[in-house]
């Protein structure tokens, strides 16, 4: 039985000792048991695990390392500096209509900049990947125990009226006065929160544990190593056993300036579902299906203005959520975003402009996620650059108009004077019956105002090597064809998740890698 680690809000991130060095180009290779290709969610559980077990665990990571005191001014042009890919918001998943994807460069990886949300993986996902998979360790008896050690360690708990504040607790009004729909306050891995309301920038309280602080230190302590900077370009193969990477060497703006290499007896894969494809594209790995079937949960917002003023931008930014009713793959979750995004979407330059600015804080966001069906893929462009592939299919639509008719209802129902579903022209309606009318009215992908997505995960899914469910992976994380590679991140998932991945994540890193010991 292994000892639960459970992180306090005051607990120090592996930036904060020190332990992280930038990598330095060199002719001689670094040899190590293990290397693990990223820190975020499952490359941290996963080097964590196998240090436990006496392994010698070098960790790389393409971006820097940084703890609460670089946080404590929240910055949305800082934070994509130095916390998102390509320093960039997000990127641009091409289609019938674009869609914006966050991808992470930090140590940490996304667990940094999410908003801590915590969902146990459905067991109808668990039976059906079990059953894709031929792995009957995925099934939900199996994987219950891996679920509640990763719950337990990163402390989690119930967001609550003191730190979800009026804008989360305006839809929990509307959804409780709707009745006959399955809702509840958020639960996080955010022990300490405070709500702040900008966890995407960075926690300014340290109240958050991600993994940087609730498990990469327990990594450090057993002997393991943390260099940032180092971009793995390719995995190297002898005989048809992954032997080690090469590694780019980078600069504090990302820029190649030398190469090193690491020797390892296992390489361990947890980029993400668009890093890791990447790797395996450039080493001429994986497959046919390697960067195919992505899912990415996209989502639709719904605005409210309310009388008194709300501050959406005050409190845990995703506090409070819904099944929907009619279509359970739609999953409501209230959402926040700051002064600035939000005269972007609303505001208007004209003499009318400072009213527009100070209906702002009287307005409230939700949105609708859906388990899409997963037609995205993510292929190489060039120096590990990604293209990235997805349309929105009829069946996603479909769940839209399901989440949001019922967020249409929900805030009316909370005392909303008028409602904007976010659809192209957004347009607030003053009554149920005229918003609804529009929801209705969306059958196109081109209608959304602004299409966002998160959660990008199925890239190198689990599954056989031949057949209808084939992957990129086996029922261990071992890349088809090739011994000693494994792939131990949200990639992984044979199917659309349907909720925030990172708790399944970790647990499906935290079985895998016992597996493979």
């Amino acid at each position: 039985m292994s000892v639960a680690l459970i992180v306090a809000p005051t607990a120090q991130s592996v930036a904060s000792v020190g332990v992280c060095t930038p990598a330095e180009p060199s002719r001689d290779p670094t040899s190590v048991d293990v290397v693990v290709v990223g820190t975020g969610a499952g490359g941290a559980v996963a080097g964590t695990e196998l240090a436990r077990k006496g392994k010698r665990v070098l960790f790389l990571e393409a971006g820097d390392a940084y703890g609460v005191r670089d946080f404590q001014t929240p910055s949305l042009p800082r934070a994509a500096r130095t916390l998102f890919q390509h320093h960039a918001v997000g990127q641009i998943a091409r289609g019938s209509v674009p869609i914006m994807l966050q991808s992470s460069r930090v140590v940490g990886g996304s667990t940094v900049q999410n908003s801590g949300i915590c969902f146990r993986p459905p067991d109808a996902r668990l039976s059906e990947w079990a059953e894709i998979a031929a792995a009957p360790w995925l099934s939900p008896d199996a994987m219950r125990p891996f679920v509640d050690e990763i719950w337990r360690r990163l402390g989690v708990s119930a967001t609550h009226l003191g730190n979800g504040k009026r804008h989360n607790d305006l839809l929990r009004q509307g959804l409780e006065r709707l009745g006959g729909i399955r809702h509840a306050w958020m639960d996080r891995n955010a022990p300490g929160c405070l709500g702040c309301g900008v966890c995407h920038l960075g926690c300014p309280s340290g109240g958050k544990a991600s993994v940087d602080r609730a498990i990469l230190p327990e990594a450090i302590n057993l002997g393991a190593r943390i260099l940032t900077r180092a971009r793995v370009d390719a995995v190297v193969v002898e005989g048809g056993r992954a032997t080690g990477v090469q590694v780019a060497c980078l600069n504090e703006r990302g820029h190649a300036r030398g190469s090193l290499r690491v020797k390892a007896d296992l390489v361990v894969l947890a980029g993400g579902a668009l890093g890791t494809p990447l790797v395996l594209q450039n080493s001429a790995l994986g497959g046919e299906h390697c960067g195919r079937h992505l899912s990415v949960h996209p989502g639709l917002f719904v605005a409210a203005e309310f009388a008194e003023p709300v501050v959406l931008w005050d409190g845990v930014p995703q506090g409070y959520y819904a099944f929907d009713p009619v279509d359970e793959r739609a999953l409501i979750e209230s959402v926040n975003v700051g002064p600035a995004e939000l005269f972007a979407l609303f505001g208007r330059a004209a003499p009318e402009g400072m009213a527009e600015i100070a209906r702002l804080k009287h307005l409230a966001l939700a949105g609708a996620m859906v388990r899409d069906v997963g037609g995205g893929s993510v292929t190489l462009a060039g120096e590990l650059r990604s293209s990235i592939a997805y349309e929105l299919q009829p069946t996603d639509l479909a769940a839209f108009r399901a989440g949001t008719r019922t967020l249409v209802r929900a805030y009316f129902a909370a005392g909303a004077l008028r409602v904007a579903p976010g659809m192209l022209p957004i347009t607030f309606f003053d009554d149920q019956a005229s918003a609804l009318a529009a929801v209705d009215a969306l059958h196109e992908a081109g209608q959304l105002a602004q299409a966002y997505a998160s959660h990008p995960h199925g890239s190198c899914r689990m599954g056989p090597a031949t057949g209808a469910h084939a992957g990129v992976v086996d029922g261990n994380g071992q890349v088809h064809g090739v011994a000693g590679l494994y792939v131990m991140d949200g990639s992984v998932f044979p199917s659309t998740l349907g909720v925030n991945p990172q708790i399944t994540i970790m647990s499906v890193a935290l079985a895998l890698s016992r597996r493979l010991l």
